[in-house]
């Protein structure tokens, strides 16, 4: 069943199959489930009204150190899947994909799993829906279109109170701010609430109409008092009164658990470099008091020590990842979830050299930072990979051979027309092969919608992008503004958008049996029949009703008991022609 989660966000079924592909479970039976995918995501290409080129992640080639994957070719599998079923549905639909005027060149549909970025779900992200997901307690709606959440707030009367509300597209103030960055975000709320307060004229009097109120909001406490003397906008108070409360919860937690630290750390390591652009040299001495602090969750430990072990390429000698994990202090649950990174294709553990043998660790040349550039926020400044799949995609660089064609056809042939992805590159793009996965700069600056649908018109083919495994809240804002970017549709899917708890959660299952799918219809229950059913009074005053009725539903059983009856009467005397001829006249006119 396909959900639509936001307006450029789906989701499909099974929500099992990263254990059936990443599992180790025999009886997952990963290609059922990659092809339940398949049949999902032709519904979804009628729907778009496309016949789309598809395009899968090839693995790298296997060098023999590095760990296989319990199942090598899931997107291949369901790329190839997907193509059988939309060419089954083009002979059987001559007509599709319906003409558009003006034309418009075909969409693309691009395949990928989790091991693309192993990075992007474990990292902290620092925008205002990715905070809320991964530090707060909400629940996701029944409809799964948007997240439940319960604060507490002050009353009138002084006393404190419990509010529950829906966070989804419905709330304007929501959308506005979802994909920026948690600094972003409070001076944006701050803005809005003051550019309110002079459309609505709530300030003193001012003779300069570019300038806000004397009175206006200047921080978020500012804003809470302020709100306190709005009664008569109800609606406006009870929107920015909850988005106020979850920034300050969502500061109040980031202050708790210590996520300076933890952030800036967790940003060297997956980058490679420091906010200087400098190589970190001290990542141990810094993550060890972070692994001993009895403050910091022992799941944010686990999600320091899985990123250390993927940035070492060749993972860490024995030794060395036993006095890491005596630090931390983990559980059972979180040790196997490191172990099980190995499922994913990442090297956890190495051996040690042997005398006078050569490292194979690769020596990295790297460019140092000017300072004078534009710099991003230092706890974001790890790009996912898929967002520079999707820039290479629209820029015509996009490596054939890392992202391979389901028909060779549609690669010798493109789609030059006007407008279309694979046109001229664009200026200041560059090569996903020759871009380092760490050390490009994400572009805060560039982006202008923020994710709110509905106010540009796109002006070439849609991309449509598919994550086996789950997907992120941070590659869900990177659609967003890759699209806003190039003036493009982008439309993001998978069978589950991972929360990193959830994620390291389903890490440590990966060698267990693939857990039972709880399905969104309920059983069928019937109605319990009473044990001693009364006549009634209709049945009483109808007995020829009453008679055809009971012989219909008991059957052979109620025709002999009214026989039985009625021994005494003429019509018992008759042959069983005749009888049988009655009975037939009985049931049919009563």
């Amino acid at each position: 069943m396909i959900i639509v989660v936001e307006s450029s966000v789906y989701t499909v079924d099974p929500l099992s199959s990263f254990f059936s592909v990443f599992g180790t479970d025999d009886r997952a039976y990963p290609e059922a489930s990659l092809r339940s995918s398949a049949r999902q995501l032709l519904s979804l290409c009628v729907t778009l009204g496309e016949d789309p080129i598809i395009r899968y992640q090839v693995p790298p080639e296997n060098d023999g150190k590095s760990p296989l994957l319990p199942y090598e070719g899931a997107t291949k599998s369901l790329a190839m899947s997907l193509q059988r079923e939309l060419d089954s549905f083009c002979r059987v639909n001559p007509n599709f994909p319906p003409q558009r005027q003006p034309p418009q060149p075909r969409a693309t549909i691009l395949i990928v799993d989790r091991t693309l970025d192993e990075y992007a779900p474990i990292l902290h992200e620092f925008t205002y829906q990715a905070m809320i997901n991964d530090l707060l307690p909400v629940t996701p709606t029944e409809s799964g279109t948007g997240i439940v959440y319960s604060y507490e707030y002050t009353q009138s009367d002084g006393s404190m109170g419990t509010k529950e509300v829906v966070l989804d597209e419905d709330d304007d103030v929501y959308k506005s701010i979802r994909h920026l960055h948690i600094a972003e975000c409070t001076d944006r709320l701050v803005e809005d609430f003051n550019a309110f307060l002079v459309e609505n004229k709530q300030g003193p009097e001012n003779n300069d109409p570019n300038m806000p109120p004397a009175d206006s909001a200047k921080s978020l406490k500012d804003m809470k008092e302020m709100l306190t003397k709005l009664p008569q906008f109800q609606e406006m108070k009870a929107k920015y009164s909850t988005h106020l409360s979850i920034a300050q919860e969502l500061m109040s937690c980031f202050e708790k658990h210590k996520l300076n630290s933890v952030g800036n750390l967790e940003q060297n390591i997956a980058t490679g470099e420091t906010p200087d652009g400098e190589m970190p040299k001290t990542v141990v001495l810094d993550m060890v008091p972070l692994l001993d602090d009895p403050y910091i969750s022992a799941t944010d430990k686990t999600r320091l020590l899985m990123l250390y072990i993927i940035s070492k390429e060749n993972g860490l000698l024995e030794d060395d990842k036993r006095k890491l994990l005596e630090h931390s202090q983990l559980s059972r649950e979180h040790r196997e979830a490191i172990e099980n990174l190995s499922l994913m294709g990442v090297q956890v553990t190495k051996d040690r050299r042997l005398p006078g043998e050569k490292s194979s660790r690769k020596r990295l040349t790297r460019k140092r930072s000017n300072k004078n550039d534009d710099q991003p926020y230092e706890l974001s400044r790890y790009v996912p990979s898929l967002k520079k799949s999707m820039d290479a995609f629209f820029s015509q660089q996009l490596d054939h051979q890392q992202f391979a064609y389901a028909r060779e056809s549609d690669m010798d042939k493109p789609d030059l027309s006007p407008g279309n992805a694979l046109g001229p590159p664009s200026s200041g793009s560059s090569q996903l092969s020759g871009v380092s996965l760490r050390t490009t700069k994400p572009t805060w600056k560039n982006k202008t919608t923020n994710g709110v649908s509905g106010q540009r018109t796109s002006n070439g083919a849609k991309l449509i992008i598919f994550v086996v495994g789950g997907m992120t809240y941070s590659e869900i804002r990177s659609a967003y503004e890759v699209g806003d970017l190039h003036n493009r549709d982008i439309f993001i899917g998978t069978t589950e958008i991972l929360r990193p708890k959830t994620y390291v959660e389903n890490l440590g299952q990966l060698r267990m049996q693939v857990p039972k799918t709880k399905s969104t219809i309920p059983p069928y229950t019937p109605p319990v029949q009473p044990s001693h059913p009364k006549t009634s009074a209709l049945k009483n005053h109808m007995p020829q009703l009453h008679l055809s009725t009971s012989q219909m539903s008991l059957g052979s059983q109620s025709t002999k008991s009214t026989n039985t009856t009625n021994t005494s009467t003429p019509s018992s005397m008759d042959k069983p022609e005749d009888k049988k001829k009655k009975k037939g006249l009985k049931k049919l006119f009563g």
